[in-house]
């Protein structure tokens, strides 16, 4: 059994495995191909949540605005209408009462499937909803009772002052659905402004990334190719020229192969 020789060289530890000119190209390659699939998936997802509010916005907050306005002059009408028939005393003047209570309830109706998912608006709606039945059923109906059984006007001249005080806090009512409603129209679109501006941010990183990648590769493309190439040309330039002692050097030789 033979022992090694002391004069033996030692053997030199393999260095640690480096990526060749061809491994940065695919790996340039590749971050390229994953920032081009991060800005699809995250420009659908933009695009999607734009979608989204865009449609709230025309479906929804803007419709519920027109109904709320209708069925807030549905009242008017009707308020309009009891003070005619009490001034008047002709059952005509009751036609815009009992139409406007048809508008109304079909203006509130649409309202409220605009806005279910808004507990805010819920509410105002209810409140108005709510101030109304209250004003038609403690002063609207008993003095169109009153008129209609022949009471003096001297008798329904004090039910008159308060019914109109009363529908006044009706009109402080609508003020605050209306502000409400307002509100919720500008915070969508503030959130979909956001969403434009994510969206041309992520346009523009997409861009500013992608080129950079390009230069890194072209730099590559032109440290592996380009120069060894050119090198390799200018060597054989100069042994067609007669200088056959011209060497080229391995730089010049491995340039084709990474």
């Amino acid at each position: 059994m033979t022992t090694p020789s002391a004069d033996a060289p030692a053997v030199k530890p393999k260095p640690g495995r480096t990526l060749t000119v061809q491994g940065w190209q695919k790996l340039v390659l590749a971050a390229m191909g994953v920032v081009v699939v991060s800005g699809l998936v995250g420009g659908g997802l933009l695009m999607h949540r734009t979608d989204q509010l865009s449609r709230d916005l025309i479906d929804n907050v803007q419709p519920a605005r027109v109904q709320a306005y209708a069925m807030q002059a549905a009242l008017r009408d009707q308020e309009t209408a009891v003070r005619g028939y009490v001034i008047a005393t002709d059952k005509q003047f009751l036609d815009p009462y009992y139409t406007g209570q048809d508008a109304e309830k079909k203006a509130a109706g649409n309202v409220r499937e605009r806005i279910a998912s808004r507990p805010v608006l819920l509410a105002d709606l209810d409140a108005v909803e709510q101030a109304a039945t209250t004003w038609r059923a403690n002063f609207a109906e008993p003095l169109i009772a009153e008129v209609f059984n022949g009471a003096p006007a001297s008798s329904t001249r004090a039910l008159t002052e308060q019914a109109k005080v009363e529908f006044d806090g009706l009109r402080t009512l609508f003020d605050r659905q209306n502000e409400n409603l307002v509100a919720a129209r500008s915070v969508g679109i503030a959130q979909l402004d956001g969403m434009r501006h994510w969206r041309d941010g992520l346009a523009i990183a997409m861009v500013v990334i992608f080129v950079g990648l390009a230069v890194i590769l072209s730099l590559l493309v032109r440290g592996a190719v380009t120069r060894p190439l050119n090198a390799l040309a200018a060597a054989c330039r100069r042994i067609t020229e007669g200088s056959f002692d011209e060497q080229i050097r391995s730089e010049e030789r491995r340039g084709g192969k990474e």
